[in-house]
Order: structure tokens, then C-alpha cells, then sequence
């Protein structure tokens, strides 16, 4: 049967479904019962166990035999690796059924670039409800490396990768990897490892270890050859790697990305950033880093290699290894999970959220505003030129009486690209590791002087933070009134509202399981729900300016709560009267809790380093937080002369001292 004939059959629901599941994989061994569950609400599906080399061959020939039109696995990079090999072997292409990719290893880089980042239960809960209401599938489509040498059988995988990243894998294979820990925090303890490993090499000069770079000569399909030694190179048909590592810049419109990093490179750790962040076309060759796509090339080197986790010898330092684009096979992403494949991830996102919600935060966004922020956007525009997208006004001269002359405003600064926003480099690599970079404005405007503090994001980060990060720093602001000051064009308009959407559910999702399970107004919901994103900053607000807020925006937040309801199915009930019951009970309240624990965690640390990094973007950043704190509490902070000229050193002191005092939670 062709691959046509099995697409078809998915839309009308006739399909035969297939699973693989390694009951190895990290993330299956941790969750067992859950994806059991979840593959047992399936009708019809067969599930088939494997977990080495030789049982998923028999299980994969076992499935091929009953004629199955998709085949979810259930397992990660290594599993599937080998799923791969062993279908091009058996099959065309245009013969395989369509395969589902679920997060259920250790590592997870395939499926994780497909668009599948929930956990194995919940994409299993996806596919169910898109198989119970067929329709057109939301497919996505990759070619696969095939890696050939003389002596050996072709290899089929994802990435590829040689030195310093083929060491990482290798050390992950030693006992570390009995931890038992998974996904992004085992790719963490591997990359720190590893940069550590090569500090010291730098550090004593060892050029011999466990950590040496990598003698190679590469070819690439047009002839151009690279010969040398190198820190690692990297050869791969995913868009992003673990972590959101994205390093590739290459321009041609070939189906494989390839980057080198010379062992002579220079400024590495100017360099990291970009590198990483996929923002690697600031780079140069000549300093040592180099990136292209390409259909195919050679590798003439004796050393490991790395394929999907798996670690492989160059059989004969004579023969090279040839590295090509298999023909793209189709992958099946379930449609609240395909939000990568779309051109626009924010449009596909708000397609989700209810229409009056959408309605309410555009409603609000364009309320009248004082003419005196005109000038103040008007400077704003000239500074950003043709990389702005929007500004928003946010903050204490929105929700209180203070006037522009005696008050500083708030604005978020919406950027399409923070490599095109600033002409210093150093500032797009504070923005893209930290978001966001915080700066000071002042406007000259008929006798008076305007001021503003305003923090740049990018729409990307912008987005992701109001629906996707577990700290509420985007998404605690902006599920409050804002104003729209500046919008580029209709489509930038669209993604903020959705962002400004996203932001009041994830607000009431993270904060209302907290509350104990009674009946409570609007008020008192926002109140406590606006307490605990303050504790989760190092914030000198009290309980009082949260009361304030929620009284002075009570209209605002009412309509907001009632219209975000059909996103809180099972959190919140409305009630008559107009309050809401929360549907808690301890067991998700105490889950709750430990998550804001966290948030109080990770928020300490984050604030410290953004204030950190305000001191080399916020003139006058000491006198603003000293103004800012006593403004809050009434304590007042001595600016000394230590202070001015150690401000990093001296404000956490000083913040420690606030916390020991309680004025900061």
C-alpha cells in the first residue's frame, strides 16, 4: 500500500495502528502506568514491546505484517534510530506507514523537533481524540541522514556529530546515566560536562583525552574542502536540538545542516550564544565558524562518531564517510501539538482560544491613552527602526492616578529580531540568554520631561513566555490591562492579543489550583492568584498593592475570568451569584504549592541575574531601585559610594538585607 493510501485512510478513520514501546526509555519507565493507561483507551491498537537491537526488528516486521497505516514509538532518540535503520531496509519510502514520534527516552531531540512536546500520556490523549474525530492529519515531513563507508551497512539517523559532542554521548553512556534523570536536565549535566572538560584541556593544554577535538577533511557536494582540527562538527535533518539549540545559519536551500567550529576559533565565549541560539550568522569563517546546508558530503577522519545518540568508529581513516538526504518521511503531529509547522505558531496558538476572550484583551488594548505618550513612543520608533513590532504600556501609570510627571512608565518594547535591534552585539546576547534587557528614557516635551523604563523581548520570547514559561514574569504583567501604543501591522496585532490571551489563562491555570476548594469572588481570586507571582520575584510589593490592583481592575478582571471559563474547565465553576468555586482538592492544591515553591526558587535567582544584567543596560539603575523600593515599603536605601561603584556586589547585599528584614519576599 502507498503512503497516499494511508494518509487517506486516516482521514476517514479507517486506519490500523501500530505501537512500538520500550519499556527502557527513560521517560516510559518513570510514567509506565500512565502510558499503559493511555495506549488502552486506543481502540484497535497494537502495541508491540521491544528494548534491543533484535526485538525491534521482530517487532517492527511483526507490525509491517498486519498492514498498519501509522506507527507510534513510544521511546527515544536511540529506539528510534534503530526503527529507522531497520524500515529502510525493509521498505520504500513511499511504502512505509506514517510514523508518531513520542518523548519516552532519555533523549527526545527527534520528536521534540517534530512539534511533540507533551508528556508520553498526553500526546497518547492526542492522537486519541484526533483518531475518535478523523480529519486531515497534520503531517510534517524530514529527510533522514544515511551515513556509508566501505565495510559497512548504511547507517539512518536524525543528527550526526563528531569531537567534543560525540565525547559528551559517550561520557553519558558511564554511570552517570544511572542517575535516572531525564530529557533537558540529563542534556544539561551532559553540555556542562563537557564544556568543562574542554575548559580544562584549554586551561593545562592537554591535547590528548577523553575531551580532545576531532582531525578531520570534509568535502562538500560543490567540491569546496575543509581540512583540519576541530572543536566538533555537526551534520543534521532536525531545525532544533535539546535544550532549543539551534546551530546552523547556513542560507542554501538544502535538505542537511552543517556546522564546523574550528579548535583555533576565536572569542569562543563571546561566540557561545550565537552559536547556540541560532543567531550564528553574526560569525565568521575566519574566526573559525563555519555553517551550510547541503545535500550531501565526505568525511575522511579515525575517530567516534555519534548518530542519534548511538556511538559508532570510522571503520577505515582511508575510505571516507558519505553523508546524503534520504528521500523526507512523513510524520504525523497531532493538531494541538503541530504548532511548529506552521508559519505562524502564535495564529495556529490563538486559533485555540475562545473568540470573547480574544475580543476582551484587543477591547482593552486599545482604550484611550494620555497624548503625553506619544513622544515617548515616537523616540522609541526611531530607536528600533524597522525591527520593532509593538509597545505596550503596562504597569503603575496605567492602574493608578499617577501622572506621567511625577511617575516612570512602563513599556514593553516588541522586537521581530534582537540581532537586528541592536547595533551591539553584547546586547542581543544579554536579550537572547535572558529576555529582557531593561533600558531608561527620557523625552524633552513642552517644559516637562517625560521618563520610561522599558524592557525589550522579541515576539517570539514574548509568546512563549505568556503561554509556555513556568516563571510567571511575562505572563503575570501581561494578564493585567495593558495598552497597545504601537503595532506594526495586522498580523503583529494578532500574535500580541494571543500572547495578551494566553497570558490570563496561564495566570488563572498556574495560580487557582492553589486556593482551597470554596466559593470566591473575582476580587479575592486575582488578590491571592497576584500574591504569588509577586513572591515568585524578588518584589517589594504587599498584599495591599495586589488588593489595590484586583479593586481597581475589578470590571477588568471579571470579564476576563468569565470569558477565559471554557479554558478552565475543572478549575473554576461560575456560580450564580457571579463568584466561582474553585474544584480543587489537596491532592492538586499541595502539587500546586510545591510548583510555586519552585517558581519562588527559580524567581530569586532569575531576578538577581536580571538586575545583574540592568546595571550594564539601566542608567541610573541603583537610584531607580532604591526609588523603587521605598516607594513600595517606605524603607529607604543609603546609596553609598561602595555602592555606585559595585553595583552587583553591593545590591546583593543590600537585597539580602531586605529579605532578612522581610521588606522583599
Amino acid at each position: 500500500m502507498t503512503l497516499q493510501a494511508r494518509i487517506d485512510r486516516l482521514k476517514t478513520g479507517a486506519a490500523r495502528i501500530g505501537c512500538l514501546l520500550n519499556p527502557m526509555g527513560g521517560q516510559v519507565r518513570k510514567r509506565n502506568l500512565a502510558i499503559r493507561q493511555a495506549l488502552d483507551a486506543i481502540p484497535g491498537i497494537i502495541v508491540c514491546e521491544a528494548a534491543d537491537a533484535i526485538t525491534f526488528k521482530t517487532a517492527i516486521d511483526q507490525l509491517i505484517r498486519a498492514d498498519i497505516d501509522l506507527l507510534v514509538i513510544v521511546a527515544g532518540d536511540g529506539t528510534t534510530h534503530a526503527i529507522l535503520g531497520h524500515l529502510f531496509k525493509l521498505l520504500a519510502p513511499e511504502e512505509w506507514p506514517v510514523l508518531m514520534i513520542i518523548p519516552g527516552g532519555t533523549t527526545n531531540m527527534t520528536p521534540l523537533d517534530l512539534g511533540v512536546h507533551d508528556k508520553p500520556e498526553k500526546a497518547l490523549h492526542r492522537l486519541r481524540n484526533y483518531l475518535s474525530k478523523p480529519s486531515l492529519p497534520k503531517l510534517v515531513q524530514r529527510p533522514v541522514l544515511r551515513i556509508e563507508q566501505t565495510g559497512m551497512n548504511p547507517i539512518y539517523g536524525m543528527f550526526f556529530a563528531v569531537g567534543l559532542v560525540a565525547r559528551a554521548v559517550k561520557f553519558s553512556r558511564s554511570p552517570v546515566k544511572k542517575l535516572g534523570i531525564t530529557g533537558s536536565i540529563f542534556t544539561l549535566v551532559i553540555t556542562l560536562r563537557s564544556i568543562i572538560g574542554m575548559v580544562t584541556d584549554l586551561i593545562i593544554g592537554r591535547q590528548q583525552s577523553e575531551w580532545a577535538p576531532v582531525n578531520m577533511t570534509m568535502t562538500e557536494a560543490n567540491g569546496r574542502i575543509h581540512q583540519g582540527t576541530y572543536l566538533f562538527a555537526l551534520v543534521s535533518a532536525l531545525d532544533c536540538l535539546l535544550l532549543n539549540i539551534r546551530p546552523y545559519w547556513g542560507k542554501e536551500s538544502e535538505p542537511l545542516h552543517v556546522t564546523l567550529v574550528d579548535q583555533q576559533r576565536k572569542r569562543l565565549w563571546r561566540s557561545l550564544w550565537p552559536l547556540l541560539s541560532g543567531g550564528g550568522q553574526v560569525l565568521q569563517e575566519k574566526d573559525g565558524y563555519y555553517s551550510h546546508n547541503t545535500h550531501s558530503l565526505t568525511l575522511h577522519m579515525d575517530d567516534e562518531y555519534i548518530v542519534d545518540g548511538e556511538l559508532y568508529r570510522s571503520v577505515n581513516p582511508h575510505k571516507p564517510l558519505r553523508i546524503s538526504a534520504t528521500d523526507p518521511v512523513t510524520f504525523l503531529v497531532p493538531e494541538d501539538t503541530a504548532i511548529t509547522m506552521t508559519n505562524n505558531p502564535i495564529t495556529a496558538s490563538a486559533a485555540q482560544l475562545p473568540v470573547r476572550l480574544i475580543n476582551e484583551v484587543a477591547w482593552e488594548s486599545n482604550k484611550a491613552v494620555s497624548p503625553d505618550l506619544v513622544p515617548l513612543v515616537d523616540a522609541l520608533v526611531m530607536r528600533f527602526g524597522a525591527s520593532l513590532d509593538a509597545v505596550i504600556l503596562y504597569g503603575s501609570c496605567l492602574h493608578s492616578a499617577i501622572s506621567l510627571d511625577e511617575g516612570i512608565v512602563d513599556l514593553y518594547v516588541i522586537v521581530d529580531s534582537y540581532y537586528k535591534a541592536y547595533p551591539e552585539r553584547y546586547l542581543a546576547n544579554l536579550n537572547s540568554w535572558l529576555a529582557p534587557n531593561v533600558f531608561y528614557l527620557e523625552v524633552a516635551h513642552q517644559g516637562r520631561t517625560l521618563r520610561a523604563k522599558y524592557a525589550v523581548i522579541s515576539t517570539s520570547d514574548f509568546a512563549r513566555g505568556a503561554q509556555f514559561w513556568f516563571h510567571p514574569y511575562i505572563w503575570a504583567r501581561f494578564a493585567q490591562p495593558s495598552r497597545l501604543l504601537y503595532c506594526r501591522d495586522d498580523s503583529v496585532r494578532e500574535r500580541i492579543y494571543a500572547a495578551l490571551a494566553h497570558s490570563v489563562v496561564t495566570f488563572l491555570k498556574s495560580g487557582v489550583p492553589t486556593l482551597e476548594a470554596n466559593i470566591l469572588d473575582v476580587e479575592e481570586i486575582w488578590t491571592r492568584c497576584l500574591m504569588l507571582t509577586y513572591a515568585a520575584e524578588l518584589r517589594a510589593e504587599r498584599e495591599t498593592r495586589a488588593r489595590h490592583l484586583a479593586q481597581a481592575n475589578l470590571s477588568a478582571f471579571t470579564r476576563l475570568t468569565e470569558v477565559a471559563a471554557p479554558m478552565l474547565t475543572g478549575i473554576l465553576e461560575k456560580q450564580e451569584n457571579g463568584k466561582y468555586r474553585c474544584l480543587t482538592n489537596p491532592k492538586t492544591q499541595r502539587q500546586a504549592l510545591w510548583r510555586w515553591r519552585f517558581r519562588r526558587w527559580q524567581g530569586r535567582i532569575l531576578s538577581i541575574l536580571r538586575l545583574s544584567k540592568a546595571t550594564l543596560t539601566f542608567n541610573n539603575s541603583v537610584e531607580y531601585a532604591a526609588w523603587k523600593i521605598e516607594r513600595h515599603t517606605g524603607v529607604r536605601v543609603e546609596i553609598t559610594p561602595m555602592l555606585r561603584r559595585h553595583p552587583i556586589l553591593w545590591g546583593l547585599k543590600v537585597a539580602w538585607r531586605l529579605l532578612w528584614r522581610g521588606v522583599l519576599r
